[in-house]
This record gives structure tokens, C-alpha cells and sequence, in this order.
């Protein structure tokens, strides 16, 4: 995929917006965004695992006045006039392949001045996936709203903003690891890897929960990717979106490695690493 700024600079300039200045799309913006949804350019490390994935850009005129009533945003998305809707074949991978592809889109919005802001859970699944005519063998995930913001955002978007936190997130010390999972990786130490390893850090999550752990083998660059799942009664709710995370955060590596010129290859290996019972290992890059 061909940006027009640095991907650095378009994950920092990511944010999701929640308020929108209720205009459609004009013709050449949404030949632009129709154009990235192809995705020809690009492919994700779980493409060839999981099943077929096809992206479309729906507008809320599309829907009749009654089902407008029950696109299901429950006001956390305002005065957004179209969306993009994803489905994917139920297959192995097919959570993380899907948040690599939705979040490569996004991105590309993002290169366009475009607002977008993930919903996974805050939205009618079943009103959308009839509106993309969706198959018994394929599901929604997730939906991103798309569009031109308002200058500011309301009160209502500051508030949710500020009780998830989303300017923050975590230490490198709580999600980077070398060689054990009790031993923090040194910032400092990893030379050129140290811009893909904050990209990831920046990535956006579910909650803001930022489920992803990398564990780097020492003396090598190989990189080993798991996801965090909650044993807390009151997050397990987030446990259903780790998958899709895990794919926007390996997403935000493997173009940054691509743009930089660092080279390497993904490949789903059975690393020897004593890790805790929440940690689900996923796939690994080694770099060549």
C-alpha cells in the first residue's frame, strides 16, 4: 500500500473520532476510499490461513428511516454518514487477520484526513451484516464509521475518551519482553527495532486494554507475538476482541518494518518460553 506521508507519522496522527459533520462523502473522496478497500496492495501474514475477507462502504442513506433508528451506535457515534463494513469466512486466524486489514484501511483513511473509530461490540450486527449481504459462512467483527470530522469533539466523546484513557498506554516495561516474560526489554539496546516496537505500543485496542506482549529472544531478532486474556469477571468482555487486536498491533509492525527497510519474515513456530496461563502465543517475525 502506497501512503502519502510516513506510516510513523500516520499511526501518531491516528485518533478515533466519535463526532462527525453529518456530509457524505464526495464522489472523488469516495472513489479514494472504495479504491483502499480492494486492498491489492497489501496482505496481512494471516491472509493465506484465514478465509476470504471483502470490505464495502455503506452509507446511512442506504438504510430505510426505521432501521436508521437501529444502526445500534447508542450515541457513541454521531453525525456519521457512512461506514465501512467488513466480513470474513469463520477459518483459523480470521479475528487477527481481519484487525491487520480493517487497520491498514484505517490507516489509509487516516493518509486522507478521514475520520474512522473501531466498533466491535457498539453497533447492529445483524442490521449490518444483512446490509453487505452477508453468508452463513462469514461474520462482522467489527465496523469502522468513516468520514469528515467536526473541528472539535463533544463533550459527550471527551468523557469517553477520558474514562478509557486513549492518549495513554502502557510502559514498554508492562508489554515488551527479552528472553523471559520477568525480564523487561531494554529500550535502549534494540537499535532500529526500537521505532516498530512503539508503533505497536501505539496501536489501538478495545477498551484501550493494549492485550498484545512481545517477547524478543535475546542475542537474535526474532520477536515473538501473544495476546493477554482477562481472568477478571468484569473484563472478560474485552477477551472476545484480543484476536482482533493482536492483528491491528502486528499490523502496525509489519508496515512500519516494510517503510523502514527492515527485513523479515512471519511464521507461527512453537517457542520453547515458559509464559503465564493468560498468554496465548500467536505468530512470530524473524528478521533477516
Amino acid at each position: 500500500m502506497t501512503f502519502s506521508k510516513p506510516i510513523i507519522d500516520i499511526i501518531k496522527q491516528r485518533s478515533s473520532w466519535r463526532t462527525y459533520a453529518g456530509l457524505l462523502l464526495e464522489d472523488d473522496m469516495k472513489k479514494k476510499v472504495t479504491q483502499i478497500l480492494t486492498f491489492k496492495d497489501f496482505e496481512s501474514p494471516f491472509s493465506n490461513l484465514a478465509g476470504k475477507t471483502r470490505f464495502e462502504l455503506i452509507g446511512v442513506p442506504e438504510f430505510a428511516p426505521n432501521e436508521r433508528k437501529k444502526l445500534g451506535t447508542y450515541g457513541l457515534i454521531k453525525g456519521a454518514q457512512e461506514f465501512i463494513v467488513g466480513a470474513i469466512e469463520k477459518s483459523d486466524y480470521y479475528k487477527e487477520n481481519y484487525g491487520y486489514l480493517l487497520e491498514a484501511i484505517i490507516l489509509a483513511a487516516t493518509d486522507l484526513n478521514l475520520g474512522t473509530c473501531w466498533l466491535g461490540g457498539t453497533f447492529n450486527k445483524s442490521l449490518f451484516s444483512t446490509k453487505i449481504n452477508c453468508q452463513k459462512s462469514e461474520i462482522v467483527p467489527a465496523i469502522t464509521p468513516i468520514g469528515h470530522t467536526t473541528e472539535t469533539r463533544r463533550k459527550k466523546e471527551k468523557v469517553i475518551r477520558a474514562f478509557v484513557k486513549a492518549d495513554s498506554r502502557f510502559p514498554w516495561s508492562k508489554i515488551f519482553f527479552e528472553n523471559t516474560f520477568s525480564t523487561a526489554l531494554p529500550r535502549e539496546a534494540i537499535g532500529r527495532y526500537e521505532i516498530l516496537m512503539e508503533m505497536v505500543r501505539l496501536a489501538p485496542s478495545a477498551g484501550n486494554k493494549q492485550p498484545w506482549r512481545v517477547l524478543k529472544e535475546k542475542g537474535c531478532d526474532i520477536f515473538h507475538f501473544y495476546v493477554k486474556s482477562s481472568k477478571d469477571s468484569m473484563q472478560k468482555v474485552y477477551n472476545t476482541f484480543i484476536n482482533i487486536d493482536i492483528g491491528i498491533a502486528i499490523c502496525h509492525f509489519d508496515l512500519t518494518a516494510k517503510e523502514v527497510g527492515i527485513e523479515g519474515k512471519w511464521e507461527f513456530l512453537c517457542p520453547d518460553i515458559n509464559s503465564p496461563e493468560e498468554l496465548k502465543y500467536i505468530i512470530s517475525w524473524i528478521g533477516q
